[in-house]
């Protein structure tokens, strides 16, 4: 177990870290709402087999690797630092029994950016006026009244808004946040006032372990202004990740592991990596830019055993946590992407519009894309599956109006629970990392 049970009996027995999901669980059980298998439930009294929970949630855990950060514990950066209001707030809607909230959002702040990075998502979409700040505060605002967990700030570029500690600040009034960069314009001056307002991690773009690999993508002098990023970011108390965009070349080259050497010679907290994504300027792309079932797996893998081996920092590969056999796919129902302009997208990956905060409160284009998407989490990563049909509509200019994007969520049509979506509201037997192909 990756989970020592040293830490696991530390989770339990504190009640700020046991105390939400329990309450809320029993809440729940009281109300006939059920989130956990029935076996972990004594059938005569209905109460909780602490025991057997116990023993599922260690299981569920397996794969993954606990740590320390400035008093919480971190399990990786799809899931807010606990204790705290952010993981409180995440257990009041996940098991509220209302219709689903975001337990995450990111803003694209603006879509500036002295970068011209081949993969980026941003590629070929509309630009239009960015939100001035008093829109995006009160879009946070909005954020807030919706319980999201973890907001993001990315772009572009979000460190050439000189406004971005007041929209960190109001942001972090609840939530986790997170800062998405290239470490372009990321100086001493602004990682003081950004921990000032409360920023909680940042995670710096690096999808190589040397200049000439990196630079060769990003820019000149991209590879060092990174590496400085990631140090300046460890220096001030960040939980600190690199975020790596893993294409076949890369996986295959081994790029992972050794990008996680470096950042294990620079003491960062994480190696976050999202899979190369049709979209942006990968739109149209041919199958051999994508991922093979190969190197998913052996994504899938590095994920799991890097981080049972506790060494360096821990891995977050986004084809393991949103597979089929563990979270899905939670874009739109889980999560939520807003445009520079305002627009609301299921993901950053995912070019489907479905309104714009300027004009509509973003509770109601949350509503209407959460059922568009179909209500609950896919078991696929939807742009990988239906990028066909998004790309056939191109003519219209991404991302796409809601109309043509409902329209594609309907021809999609329903998908089957994710394994952990369907555990929590069935018989099934919990999975774990050795369930995965």
């Amino acid at each position: 177990m990756s989970l020592s049970l040293l830490q696991f009996a530390a989770l339990l027995f504190d009640p700020r870290v046991s105390g939400p999901p329990l309450r809320a669980l029993r809440t729940m059980r009281a109300r006939g709402i059920q989130r956990l298998p029935a076996d972990v439930y004594d059938p005569a009294s209905g109460r909780l087999r602490i025991a057997r929970a116990r023993r599922f949630v260690h299981a569920w855990l397996d794969g993954e690797r606990l740590t320390r950060h400035r008093g919480q514990w971190v399990l990786n950066s799809f899931l807010p630092p606990f204790p705290g209001p952010a993981y409180q707030r995440m257990f009041d809607n996940l098991f509220s029994g209302r219709h689903l909230s975001p337990v995450s959002a990111f803003l694209a702040v603006t879509a500036r950016c002295p970068l011209h990075c081949p993969h980026c998502s941003r590629g070929g979409r509309r630009t239009g006026p960015e939100l001035a700040a008093a829109e995006w505060l009160d879009t946070i605002r909005q954020l807030h009244g919706l319980g999201t967990s973890l907001i993001g700030f990315t772009g572009g570029e979000p460190c050439m808004r000189e406004d971005l500690p007041a929209l960190v600040r109001a942001a972090a009034q609840g939530a986790s946040t997170i800062l998405f960069t290239s470490g372009q314009g990321f100086t001493p001056a602004l990682a003081a006032q950004l921990r000032a307002a409360g920023l909680w991690s940042v995670c710096v773009s690096l999808d190589a372990d040397t200049a000439e690999a990196h630079d060769a993508a990003r820019g000149d002098g991209s590879f060092a202004v990174a590496l400085e990023a990631l140090r300046l970011a460890r220096a001030q108390g960040f939980y600190t990740m690199a975020g790596m965009v893993a294409t076949p070349a890369a996986v295959r080259a081994g790029m992972p592991n050794r990008i996680h050497r470096l950042l294990a010679g620079l003491r960062a907290h994480e190696l976050r990596i999202v899979e190369a994504m049709p979209c942006g300027g990968l739109s149209g792309c041919a199958s051999s830019s994508l991922l093979a079932p190969g190197d998913i797996a052996a994504l899938r893998r590095f994920h799991v055993e890097t981080n049972r081996a506790r060494h360096g920092p821990k891995v977050c590969a986004f084809n393991h946590v949103e597979s089929p056999e563990i979270f899905g796919c939670g874009a739109g129902t889980q999560h939520l992407f807003i445009e520079p302009s305002g627009v609301v997208c299921p993901c950053d990956f995912t070019p489907l519009g479905f309104g714009n905060v300027r004009d509509t409160p973003l509770a109601d284009l949350w509503h209407r894309m959460n059922l568009a998407m179909g209500d609950n989490p896919r078991t696929h990563c939807f742009i990988q599956r239906h990028r066909d049909a998004v790309q056939a509509r191109a003519a219209a200019g991404f991302p796409l109006p809601p109309d043509l994007s409902e329209q594609i969520c309907r021809e999609a049509g329903p998908e089957p629970l994710p394994a952990y979506f369907a555990l929590v509201t069935s018989n099934t037997r919990a999975p774990t990392p050795g369930d995965a192909p």
